[in-house]
């Protein structure tokens, strides 16, 4: 990946419908340049596949909890992850390295959606132990700053 590969993919997690005109005008280059790089790009598994991002708080959210999951020392984690994925508006479940074993994401909606997550948390196998963190961001799966860390690292990468 060169400069001009970071800097597509940051104009296009900033606004994935922009399409490839758009993009060259913004970059000074050819729209021929940018499709044939993009494809490029989805050919090497680096655009894997196209997502839209949701703002949640237009469905009624007001921010994401996060579970993080500590499992019990010879637990099964795969039964543990198999049922949190069953939890209501559960959107991910990851095994994690640290601290805790497993995280947990969850859109709310107030005090009592949280209650009602992490009840229906605690009845998972093999947990030890649950703690959560909030944060009012809506934006699933993320929002447009990854696409303004990508242009920090294409005019890094200028640089040198």
């Amino acid at each position: 990946m060169d400069p001009l590969d970071y800097r597509i993919l940051s104009e296009l997690l900033i606004d994935a419908s922009l399409s490839f005109v758009e993009v060259a005008k913004r970059l000074n280059t050819t729209p021929y340049t940018v499709r044939r790089r993009f494809e490029r790009l989805k050919k090497e598994g680096v655009i894997p596949k196209s997502s839209v991002t949701i703002d949640l708080s237009k469905l009624g959210y007001q921010g994401k909890a996060f579970l993080l999951i500590t499992v019990s020392p010879n637990g099964n984690k795969a039964e543990t992850i198999a049922y949190l994925r069953t939890i209501k508006n559960v959107i991910v479940v990851a095994q994690i390295i640290g601290p805790h074993d497993i995280l947990a994401i969850a859109p709310v909606t107030d005090l009592k959606s949280i209650q009602v997550l992490v009840k229906e948390a605690r009845k998972a196998p093999f947990l030890q132990r649950v703690e959560i963190a909030c944060i009012n961001d809506t934006y699933f799966p993320i929002s447009g700053n990854l696409g303004k860390v990508l242009r920090q690292q294409s005019i890094a990468l200028a640089k040198k």
